[in-house]
């Protein structure tokens, strides 16, 4: 395992190695940090090492390729660029040309209603495909209440990136029925799941489909703690060059 977690990080030993700098500081380096980056990696992947193995080599193969777009979707954003990486990693495994059995498509795997309110015409095209979803997610956000801590906000805004919003919002009002806090996650996702349970018990696929939405946040929260750690690590090799 830490043999894989470092080979995605030895392109970055390797830029400082081009870029000149000396071998002392360069040991230096990779002894105290990327040690330390895979570490953390390894710790949050502990149950799935197969599943870090791929998105590691994703993030070699398909990122790269994307990066720009999700820096430029996120700069009017309240959120880092890492993040909206996650998600479409989540939705598409950044698969420009994915699609799912219920009409999905693209980057962000958005329906076709959300791509016409978000104002993009081809959904399989992955600057557009990642634009339009930034867009939808900032939205989501935007309608959740100020006073909720940041946290919480993004993590109900991404409930609602895939299940939709009113579903969050009868899970909130009813969290705050039963004496929980609508502005914490911890508490709405326990009530959302008697909201799906509702609305969905007799629709099998649906409810299945819905109920997985829990999971869809904890896999998105991995793949952005994953993401900021390697982008940590970069950035700390671009310093250690300037």
């Amino acid at each position: 395992m830490k043999k894989s977690v470092k080979h995605s990080l030895f392109s970055f030993i390797v830029l400082l190695a081009v870029v000149g700098l000396e071998a002392p500081a360069l040991a230096s380096f990779s002894q105290q940090n990327v040690n330390i980056f895979s570490e953390e990696i390894e710790f949050l992947w502990e149950d799935d090492p197969i599943g870090l193995s791929i998105f590691l080599e994703r993030t070699e193969e398909r990122l790269p390729r994307f990066e720009n777009s999700f820096k430029q979707s996120s700069v009017n954003l309240d959120v880092h660029w890492t993040l909206i990486a996650a998600i479409s990693y989540q939705e598409s495994h950044w698969n420009p040309k994915a699609i799912s059995d219920t009409g999905v498509r693209g980057m962000m795997m958005l329906t076709q209603k959300t791509a016409k309110e978000m104002g993009i015409k081809k959904r399989t095209n992955a600057e557009q495909s990642i634009l339009g979803g930034a867009n939808y997610f900032q939205k989501n956000l935007n309608r959740l209440p100020k006073e909720m801590p940041k946290l919480d906000k993004i993590w109900m805004a991404l409930a609602s990136y895939n299940l939709g919003f009113v579903n969050i919002n009868l899970a909130r009002e009813l969290t705050l029925k039963n004496g929980g806090n609508p502005n914490l996650w911890s508490d709405v996702s326990i009530y959302l799941t008697k909201i799906l349970i509702e609305r969905y018990a007799n629709e099998t696929n649906e409810f299945e489909k819905h109920v997985q939405a829990i999971e869809y946040v904890k896999r998105i929260q991995l793949y952005y703690q994953t993401l900021s750690i390697l982008n940590r690590e970069k950035e700390m090799l671009l310093l250690a060059v300037n």
